[in-house]
């Protein structure tokens, strides 16, 4: 039997208050305003869209042109054929993950078990847009200018995943106690200001620092206000109210005193329990487009895009744990006892986004037959206003020990510079029938910057402008694609992509790599309707999570997600 004995009521706020001896400790939910080079990585990212036909040609259009999923890969695509079109673009977005855990992994794929596989579909219109041409009536220098609105998909969040075992080593919870370790009970409680005067304000540690200047994540806060975590021991030790330990967890004394005074406890997980994670992400990345395209002799085309990109990025997790018996976790009060039940955390957080980037591009034909192209995108000057909120829920076998906490919802808003983009291409027709195109893409990560809503440079961004120059680096993208036209009316199209995102550290875990593959079918009528379909298939590298970081030595779980998707895409067009 299990036996913690927690004080109540303590300064008359009815939650539970315990403590331990601190780790460092890498948390989901930080505090206000801590941007990440991941952050930074993930609103900079494209992963083209456009039509089907570009989607079917595995989007490998810079030497290609002619249809308005090209438009956003090289400008000059709009001018290639002296005709104006409009397309419409619906899409469903079908993603698949496979996620396995391992409680407390010790090396091998074999330690993962319990796969659960969700799925999430999502409806999307990745492209809608017209060009209209003008024929100069020249034989010969500028024959014909392009001007076009076409808005493009160049991301799109979506995937969901959950993840859940048993484990008899290590709690959620407990991890949260080691992070509040120095945080003092009553300030994280909203009852000290940093001065240690006495207040009455639970949103008080949500905004300020303590008396170190350290500003307590939100998990903790609400981890403390909900009682989920809480002092423990002797209170007459001097660290008594700066250390804690969680609701999953037990204490034992023993005997010894540090050199502070303080008595030494063994702390131990009660028992085992059932946890469980899960994600949810959503949204998407689209591009604006004002183009123009000049056509010189019907031989090299040039074109220029003013974008302008919106961002809309959806992400909830959570985390739960579960008494396998309620009996291990026996907790103690001066009057009562009641046992510890089960408990759940959240974290919601969404980013709303707008940018503005120029894109020059031209594609050639100097040979019959052969086409070369390349196109560079300027940085994207992306402004960005973020949300979020951290919920916290503990339960007892005595529901009136039960305790929940929400912080207020916290805001930010600051700017992005994105990084530089330049492809280039090759394509070749053969005899008017098929058609083999090859792109290179690449983007420079390490030149992705935070900075102030005004574009200034700010001190609060230095740490993490560091870390995106000395880890992040050059990513790099081949796309192929084929199209064969065994009648005028109809075609058939193939493609492939490969991207690499870059190394943090040249760690492998984290490095990466997308496959995508493409096939589609496009017709074409004698008048100006025509129609496309294709379907895209693209699998990316597993991804390794980990719900809560190591502490006292001992691993915590980590979840083992496999990532695949699907993408139907049909376009309806008209040339006139």
């Amino acid at each position: 039997m299990i036996i913690q004995t927690f004080d109540l009521n303590y300064k008359n706020h009815k939650t539970m208050k315990k403590t331990l001896i601190a780790i460092t400790l890498m948390l989901a939910a930080v505090t206000a305003g801590a941007q990440t080079m991941y952050d930074a990585l993930t609103f900079s990212q494209n992963n083209y869209y456009g039509t089907a036909r570009s989607i079917g040609l595995g989007n490998a259009m810079t030497a290609v042109g002619g249809d308005l999923g090209s438009v956003g890969i090289n400008p000059a695509g709009s001018a290639v054929f002296n005709y104006s079109q409009f397309s419409i673009t619906p899409n469903v977005t079908i993603s698949s993950m496979n996620a396995s855990w391992s409680p407390y992994p010790v090396g091998g794929v074999d330690s993962f078990s319990g796969d659960v596989r969700k799925n999430l579909s999502r409806f999307t219109m990745p492209n809608i847009g017209a060009t209209i041409n003008f024929n100069t009536g020249r034989r010969s220098g500028l024959v014909g200018v392009t001007y076009g609105l076409v808005v493009n998909s160049v991301n799109n969040y979506t995937g969901q995943m959950m993840a859940g075992g048993q484990n008899d080593k290590t709690s959620y919870q407990s991890s949260m106690a080691v992070a509040a370790d120095m945080f003092d009970i009553d300030f994280l409680n909203g009852y000290l200001n940093a001065s240690g005067g006495s207040i009455d304000d639970w949103t008080h540690p949500y905004e300020n620092a303590d008396d170190r200047g350290e500003y307590a994540p939100w998990n903790v806060i609400t981890n403390a206000q909900a009682g989920a975590i809480a002092n423990y021991g002797d209170p007459n030790d001097p660290d008594y109210y700066w250390r804690y330990i969680a609701a999953t967890e037990g204490f034992s004394q023993t005997g010894d005193k540090d050199q502070y005074g303080n008595h030494i406890y063994d702390i131990f997980l009660g028992g085992p329990l059932n946890q469980s994670y899960g994600r949810k992400v959503t949204g998407n990345k689209t591009d604006a487009l004002m183009n123009v395209g000049f056509n010189f002799s019907n031989r090299f085309f040039l074109g220029v895009n003013l974008g302008i990109t919106s961002l809309t990025y959806n992400y909830d997790e959570y985390f739960k744990e579960a008494a396998v018996d309620p009996s291990d976790f026996r907790i103690d009060y001066e009057e009562s006892s009641t046992y510890f039940t089960d408990y759940r955390t959240r974290y919601s957080y969404s980013a709303d986004g707008t940018g503005v980037y120029g894109k020059i591009g031209f594609l050639a034909l100097p040979l019959e037959g052969l086409r070369i192209g390349a196109a560079i995108q300027t940085p994207t000057a992306m402004f960005i206003d973020e949300i979020w909120r951290q919920s916290t829920d503990v339960h007892y076998q005595n529901s009136s020990y039960d305790g929940s906490a929400t912080s207020p919802e916290g805001n930010f808003s600051y700017m992005l510079r994105t990084p530089y983009r330049a492809n280039a291409g090759l394509a070749y027709t053969f005899m008017g029938m098929a058609l083999l195109s090859v792109d290179y893409e690449m983007a420079d990560y390490s030149t992705m910057k935070f900075m102030e809503r005004d574009g200034n440079w700010s001190d609060s961004f230095d740490a993490v402008n560091r870390d995106i120059a000395d880890k992040m680096g050059v990513s790099h993208s081949l796309r192929v694609g084929a199209e064969f036209k065994p009648f005028p009316e109809f075609a058939i199209r193939t493609g492939y992509n490969f991207t690499t995102i870059p190394e943090y550290n040249g760690s492998t875990t984290l490095n990466d790599k997308i496959n995508a593959f493409s096939v589609g079918i496009g017709y074409y009528s004698k008048g100006s309707f025509f129609a496309d379909l294709a379907a895209r298939y693209t699998t990316y590298s597993d991804e390794e999570i980990f719900p809560y970081a190591d502490y006292m030595d001992i691993a915590s779980p980590m979840i083992l997600n496999k990532r695949e998707r699907l993408d139907l895409t049909a376009t309806l067009g008209w040339r006139f």
